[in-house]
Order: structure tokens, then sequence, then C-alpha cells
């Protein structure tokens, strides 16, 4: 199909997917990924759907965020909180590709601060909603047929009447509903992101979504599996940037010989390589837990989603510096990797607000298994600190049960896990320490939080490297695995070094450096810029 449907460099330069891919994908299910058999879709399990948009990604970042949004965000929404007469209503239709589903949540004033987003839903007498609101930058959002979107609603709280987020179904057709525009981007410039505006937007009553009052349900949900499948797309991506960075290298003569044959090209090669042998392995069993149904993977999808979107915007920028001036200029495809790259960093939760979530919020685990620590969603500050202790168990869990990886290891992978053992320790130490040091102010000390969050996932990050290796070493043999081990080898180093330079940042010099920077920030606030008159000008 790539060449004679996907063109990649097309979809770019007249940013839009034409009608005929959209069909031509429809005829052959790209469509109805994970929509219910019942309904006319395929039916995937989350493994299924995430390796398949890791291969639709490697062809083309803009396809694969029109499926995504289509069949992981939009078509989602209804298969996971719809009631059945919406499902009949729209699930066929959309499995046909009769017309696209679209996921409208973020707003102008609101980004990554979802659950305060201004859009209202107004009930009527008879049953209906009006709602009133501006969202922006909606995938598939100026030709979908079917959009799940949110909005505040009063509802009941301990006697009060309060606003709470609220999810429902609109179409282009409901009277009130208006595309203001699409906007041009960096990249990905095939899809088309939308500003829509609901002016009095008239709502059936059988279009609310879910319940009234519990729309961040619904979003945190469809956004949770979301970021399994962006992280397969980033995978993907990336082993086809290894592919065309190796192509190149190879190719490339300079000084006598190909770019390949130098330490610094092969330094760039073996990095990208043992990063996406990380990030397959945390794919791995991030899907499995997804297809369980019965764990919360939201730690787990946030570390696989910050890891991999990090990953392959590196390896783009690689990709161009190897390629030189030719990686500056069209038509090579090497600048439009890169532009295409950036929005992952933003996609499905900021990687700055997902760190957080990761230090702070880090788990959410059945009731009977934190009953001494409560909520740790609602009370995140209060319960830091057991919930570093337990975010580290949970990574543990990866492997084993127990406190220690007491699981049976080939002799090659030992000294991975005693340094992993070692940095499970300091993690819940650090944590402690931090929650000492900096106390009710820890929520504000985002720096220190970052690095608890870096190093936890890297801790998930190996753990799922160890994992991987093992079972392909008892699969296969020590023997046909050298090269895994080996990637498995450089990735587990590489992790450790990065976590213990975190650790290091937490105490000591550290403190001095973070205070030294808000003191530069402060001054540069207060300048409005930089402050400094310039050198060469001074006499």
């Amino acid at each position: 199909m790539e060449g004679d449907v996907i063109n990649a460099a097309k979809f770019d330069e007249e940013e839009t997917i034409p009608e005929n891919v959209i069909k031509a994908f429809a005829d052959i299910g790209m469509l109805g990924l994970t929509i219910p058999k019942k309904y006319g879709g395929l039916e995937l399990s989350s493994s299924g759907y995430a390796r398949i948009f890791e291969t639709l990604s490697s062809l083309d970042g803009s396809l694969a965020v029109l499926v995504g949004v289509h069949c992981g965000l939009g078509s989602k929404a209804i298969v996971l909180h719809g009631n059945d007469q919406q499902k009949e209503q729209y699930l066929p239709a959309l499995a046909r590709g009769d017309f696209l589903a679209a996921y409208a949540l973020t707003e102008p004033e609101v980004g990554s601060d979802a659950q305060n987003i201004k859009t209202t839903a107004t009930p009527m007498a008879d049953g209906s909603w009006r709602l009133n609101g501006r969202k922006i930058w909606i995938g598939n959002g100026h030709r979908a047929g079917v959009i799940a979107t949110f909005a505040q609603a009063f509802v009941q709280r301990r006697g009060e009447s309060v606003q709470r987020m609220t999810a429902f179904l609109i179409r282009p057709d409901m009277p009130g509903f208006r595309v203001v525009g699409t906007v041009r981007k960096l990249g990905i410039r095939g899809s088309t992101q939308a500003e829509l505006s609901y002016e009095g937007l008239e709502v059936p009553g059988d279009h609310l979504l879910g319940s009234v009052g519990r729309g961040f349900n619904v979003a945190v949900h469809v956004l949770n599996a979301g970021r399994l499948t962006l992280a397969a797309g980033c995978t993907g991506g990336t082993k086809r940037t290894l592919h065309e960075m190796t192509s190149y290298a190879e190719d490339r003569v300079q000084f006598g010989h190909p770019l390949a044959d130098f330490e610094i090209t092969q330094r760039k090669l073996s990095r990208t390589a043992s990063d996406i042998y990380a990030s397959d392995a945390m794919l791995g069993v991030l899907a499995s837990m997804v297809d369980r149904g019965d764990i919360d993977f939201s730690l787990e999808a946030a570390c696989a989603k910050v890891f991999a979107s990090e990953m392959v915007w590196r390896a783009a920028d690689d990709m161009v510096q190897l390629a030189g001036g030719r990686g500056y200029v069209k038509p090579y495809p090497y600048e439009r990797m890169l532009r295409d790259s950036r929005i992952n960093r933003i996609f499905e939760g900021a990687n700055e607000v997902l760190r957080l979530f990761i230090a702070l919020n880090g788990v959410q685990a059945p009731a009977e298994a934190l009953k001494e620590i409560g909520s740790a969603l609602r009370r995140p500050l209060r319960n830091l600190g057991l919930l570093g202790g337990y975010a580290t168990s949970r990574v543990k869990l990866r492997l084993g049960q127990t406190s220690t990886l007491d699981i049976e290891l080939h002799e090659r992978l030992k000294r991975h896990k005693e340094y992993f053992e070692k940095h499970v320790a300091e993690l819940g130490s650090a944590t402690d320490r931090a929650i000492i040091r900096h106390r009710e102010k820890i929520i504000d000390r985002q720096l220190v939080l970052e690095r608890l969050a870096n190093m936890a996932i890297d801790l998930f990050a190996t753990a799922c490297v160890i994992a991987r290796t093992q079972s392909l070493i008892d699969e296969r043999g020590v023997e046909a695995c050298e090269r895994e081990i080996t990637l498995g080898d450089l990735f587990c180093v590489e992790a450790g070094r990065r976590f213990r330079a975190s650790r290091k940042m937490l105490d000591g010099r550290g403190v001095e450096v973070d205070d030294t920077r808000r003191s530069v920030a402060a001054s540069v606030r207060e300048g409005k810029g930089y402050f400094v008159t310039d050198a060469i000008l001074d006499e």
C-alpha cells in the first residue's frame, strides 16, 4: 500500500489526507480496529491494535494520527462508555468508514488542566442539553461525523451544586455547531486539527456519554489507553528512523570511510537501537496489562509515553544531524521526520505534566492494597512518600511479587538485577528524604519531582528490559540471543548512569543549583527576557 496509497510527502505538502485514502483504509478494516465484531469492527486486543499502529506510524505520522483519533479516541470513547443505543447508532458506521470520529477536549484556555475546562452544559426542560464553549486542535474535527466532547455540568455533591466534567456525543448537523477553521502546523501536516465552536449547541438527552458529572472518568480511561497507542507509534517511528539512519550512514562516504565507520555515528546508532529495545519491552508489558483489564496501568502508560516520545524526537534529530545539509532540505524525508516527531511530547498529556503525575500520583491501587494511605489521587501530597514506595513495588511487580527480584535469571543478567534492586531501594529513600526536606512545599518543587519521575521511568524500563531479555533466553537459548543481550546491557548501563545522576542532584549540590535556577529565572522575568548588555557593544 505504501507508495500507491500512502504518500507521506504528498500528504505533507498538500496538508491533507485525501478521501480516497480514507476509503481505502475503510475497505480493509483499518477504521474498525477497536470496534467490537458485533458492530462490524475487528475488535483487536490492545496488543494487536498497538502492533498495527506501530507499523502505520512507521509509514506516515499524519495517517497514524487520523486513524489514532478515529479508532483510539473517538470510537474508543463510545466502545468504553456508550450505552447500547449509542453503540448501535454509531459504531457500525464508524467501522465502515461512513464518517470519522473525533475527540474534543482541549480548549483555548485549558490544555493539561483538563478538569477545569470552560465549556458549559445546561440541561433543558425537555431533557436535552445546550453546550456553549470552544475547542481547539481537534483532530478530524472538521470532517468527523460524531465527536466525543466534554463540558461542565452542575451536579449535587454533599448538598452543594458544583460543576463537574460531563461527556457528550455530538454531530456537526446539530444546531449550534460550527467549525471555526483549521490550523497550519509544524508537523503531521497531513492530519487536520480544527477549532470548534459550540454556540447553544443542541444535544439530545440520549447523547449524554456515561453519566452527568463523570466525564473526567471517561476522559482518563480513553487517554490512558491512548498512551499505549502513542508509545507504540513512537516506537514504530523510531524503528523507521533507525533504518534510514543506518542506510544513510553506510552509503555516505566522507574522508574515505562510510559514516557508519565513525564512533560518533556508532554512538547514535547504538543508543537508538538500545532505546528501541527498551521501549518495545515496555510496550509488551503495558499491552498485556491493558488486555487483562483488571489492572491499573496509568503509571506504566505514562512512563512508556514519556520515554517513547522523547526517544523518537532524539532519533529524528540525530538523523537530521547525520544527513547534514540533506537533513535540512526537501525532497529528502529527514526534515519531515523531525517535524512530525515533535508533537508526541505534547500529545496525550504533555511530558512535563506526566512526570508530575508519575512523581505525585504514581499509583492508584486497589483499595484493599492501600487502605493505610487512602486515595492517593485525591491526596497526592499527604501520600507522596508512601506512593514512592508503592510505585517502586509496582516496578518490581513486573518481574516478581516480592521486594527483590526473586526469580531465576541467567548469569548474564544478574549484574543488572543487583543494580536494579539497589536503585529501587534508593528511589524509595530519595522520595522519603524529599518529603522530609520540602514537606508541604514539595508540590512546588517540580525539579525534584521531575528527577524522581525520571528515576522511576528508567527503573520501569530497566525492569522490562531484564524481563524481555530473560524471556528471549528462555525461548531461544543464550547463544542465539547474543545481540539482544548486548542491547540490554547497553540500555541498563546507560539507564543506571542517568538514574545515579538524578539521584545525586536530589541532595547537596543539586539543591544549590535549583536555588540558583530560581534566582536566574526571577531576574529573567523581571527583565522581560535577557537583561545583560551585549558584550560586543561594550566599550
